[in-house]
């Protein structure tokens, strides 16, 4: 293999797939990068025309990406992903020639720069699926984002709890749904204004969802495709695929979770909550204690008393004239909820002190969160 690319590609290359490269492995080619480069099929020979490749995986998800840049040969090997990167980030800005021989070594050279790495033969790293287009729903980014970001916050970490590990998704005729919890909270949210073939039900692993938001800061493009298969996921933006394993397991019912009745909703200004939870979890952060809403007429008292360390309370006017009522909540998970609600005002739906409360926007029906009351 010989290639030319510019160093500002290549780095762009490096940083796409640097992130699904294996720290920890008994299979040494997982921290290498595998760079491909392929002549054009018309191509007559040693020509500029053509694709470079670069490809990681930890066998959990797996990044691909093309660059730009001249192929003088084409041929692929994996290369040590850690001190290439590195070293390509302290060459001159400058054009980059990368040669290897039959030995599998890497010949690395910019300006008056020169380093030679041991790489190994391209058949040593695992095969990837190629992603299928025939197969591919599509959506724009702008939506998948806001699915992302309004849900993903409740996706469990507890690994004794495997199907919560991941986001929940439910495909059909043109709607989707995503669903995320840890058993102490839950985010729903439905949209409309995708394009879809066929129906499909998928728990996305939370390292994949966090990699697709990355890739959404690195790239931006107006559309994603997205490809599922019995157990894999693809996720295809612009020249960038993301493919990942799919959570093994049945997700919850999340229906019942929801409670359908309430006796209690108060609508409150969201800015003015979030700022008045905030300053209350200032006390509670370290110790995870909860903290108090105390809600009576036309007010809202947010409390804490923290044992060894003090107390503080945070009183609100609020649209309230029902009987009085107390309730605790983690208040990182009310955090959580008020920063993603993106309205004026958040409702609250309850029914006790004891019993799952209901926090929305009183203008979008279908972005709903569910929080379970701490005891105090």
């Amino acid at each position: 293999m010989y290639i030319k690319v510019s160093k500002e590609n290549l780095l762009r290359g490096i940083q796409i797939v640097e992130t699904a490269v294996s720290s920890k492995t008994t299979l040494p080619v997982l921290s290498n990068f595998l760079v491909e480069a392929t002549l054009d099929k018309n191509s007559t020979g040693a020509g500029d025309t053509g694709e470079i490749k670069l490809i990681s995986t930890d066998l959990e998800i797996a990044v691909s990406c093309y660059i730009s840049g001249k192929i003088k040969q084409a041929g692929g090997i994996t290369i040590p992903a850690k001190r290439f990167g590195s070293i390509v980030k302290e060459l001159p800005e400058q054009e980059i020639e990368i040669k290897t021989d039959d030995k599998n070594q890497v010949d690395i050279k910019a300006g008056k720069s020169h380093f030679v790495l041991s790489g190994t033969p391209k058949e040593d790293f695992p095969a990837l699926p190629e992603f299928s287009e025939e197969k591919a729903m599509t959506i724009e980014t702008k939506l998948l984002k806001e699915i992302i970001k309004k849900t993903s916050f409740a996706i469990s970490t507890d690994e004794t709890r495997y199907v919560l590990t991941g986001l929940y998704f439910i495909i059909e005729q043109n709607t989707i749904r995503a669903v995320a919890t840890d058993g102490r909270r839950l985010a729903y949210i439905c949209r409309k204004g995708i394009s879809n073939k066929s129906s499909m039900k998928a728990i996305i692993p939370n390292k994949a969802i966090n990699e697709i938001s990355r890739l959404f800061s690195i790239e931006d493009n107006e559309e994603v495709k997205i490809s599922f298969t019995e157990n894999q996921a693809s996720f295809k933006i612009k020249d960038i695929t993301l493919v990942s394993r799919l959570v093994d397991g049945e997700f919850p019912n999340y229906e019942q979770v929801i409670p359908k009745k309430y006796l209690h909703k108060i609508a409150i200004d969201s800015k003015s909550l979030l700022s008045a939870t905030k300053q209350i979890a200032l006390l509670t952060q370290e110790k995870g204690g909860a903290v108090k809403f105390t809600y009576g007429k036309n007010a809202l008292r947010i409390s804490a008393q923290v044992q060894g360390l003090g107390s503080g309370e945070v009183d609100m006017d609020i649209p309230y004239t029902g009987p009085s009522l107390d309730i605790a909540f983690n208040p990182g998970y009310v955090i959580d909820i008020l920063r993603n609600i993106n309205e004026e005002s958040v409702e609250f739906q309850m029914n006790g002190s004891i019993d799952a409360c209901v926090l929305k926007s009183a203008k979008d029906d279908d972005y709903i969160c569910v929080v379970m009351p701490m005891r105090i």
